[in-house]
């Protein structure tokens, strides 16, 4: 074997390339490969991505699709730019590195293993199976802002926490929507799974987490982010574990959602900076 062939030169995207190229497609339009070692990636890890370390890549090739994009992307770039030699000698047709990889990545991470979240999921599940699933993990973080709220200090901090309980009703309404006109029924779905917040935690177990560290809007919309980040990176393994079709691009629709609440608690945040800059100098020193 001419081993020089499977190292061919790929294409460098910057972090903020990147970031964009993933914006524009949306979540079903690229492949986020990860090529750190498990416990990197349990630390930290942009949501949606595929953990293949990089020593165990040639023989998983076969887990990603050839025809669709890939942003490769490790610590600083050097794995990730291996990576990406090698996928474009395969014939991959089109395959990015993100150079300065996630140290070097501005926004929140996902945090947890591989298969964090999915212990109870079969990847068999009809989609109004997936509907009911969603459905719960809506519900569970509307009521923990709802409790929130419920405990906010201030008007600004509740009226923060009433928004963001608006985000997930709005999810809530259209999936109990869904929901019925899958089963003919009124049933309401997920009552099952009561009790589970989006990214797969519980409620009264974080709730105990969270509150002793929310003291201002800073704080609130932190968590929000986190949450977001967490939910997005769920959805995304979902869809990529399901074997139906419907449920799949189900979890898809929602990963894509994430991403808008995503963007519109970034403004926020970004709002919150420029009226309190020593909260933003503390921020760019963490």
């Amino acid at each position: 074997m001419n081993w020089k062939n499977l190292f061919v030169p790929g294409e460098d995207f910057s972090v903020a390339q990147a970031r964009e190229y993933m914006e524009k497609l949306g979540a079903d339009g690229y492949q986020l490969l990860d090529v750190r070692q498990p416990k990197e990636y349990e630390e930290g890890h942009l949501a949606g991505a595929i953990l293949i370390p990089l020593k165990e890549l040639p023989g998983r090739l076969g887990e990603l699709e050839k025809e669709k994009p890939v942003i490769v992307y490790c610590a600083i770039g050097g794995r990730s730019k291996a990576a990406a030699q090698l996928l474009a000698g395969k014939d991959f047709a089109s395959v990015y590195n993100m150079a300065g990889g996630i140290k070097a990545w501005q926004g929140h991470q996902a945090k947890g293993k591989a298969e964090a979240g999915l212990e109870f999921f079969t990847g068999q599940e009809e989609y109004a199976d997936g509907v009911s699933l969603a459905y719960a993990m809506e519900d569970g973080l509307q009521e923990f802002y709802r409790l929130m709220a419920e405990r906010a200090r201030d008007d600004e901090a509740r009226q923060l926490y009433v928004r963001l309980m608006g985000f997930e009703d709005t999810h809530k309404v259209r999936l109990l929507a869904e929901f019925r006109q899958a089963h003919g029924v009124e049933a309401l779905p997920g009552k099952e799974r009561a009790g589970v917040m989006e990214g797969g935690a519980r409620v009264e177990d974080f709730l105990v987490q969270a509150e002793p560290h929310l003291h201002t809007r800073q704080d609130i919309l932190e968590l929000a982010m986190a949450l977001e980040t967490q939910a997005l990176d769920l959805y995304s393994r979902m869809a990529r574990k399901s074997e139906k079709e419907g449920t799949r691009a189900l979890f898809l629709r929602l990963a894509d959602e994430e991403k808008m609440h995503l963007s519109y608690l970034a403004d926020a945040m970004d709002t919150v900076l420029s009226q309190n800059p020593k909260a933003l100098d503390a921020k760019q020193e963490r």
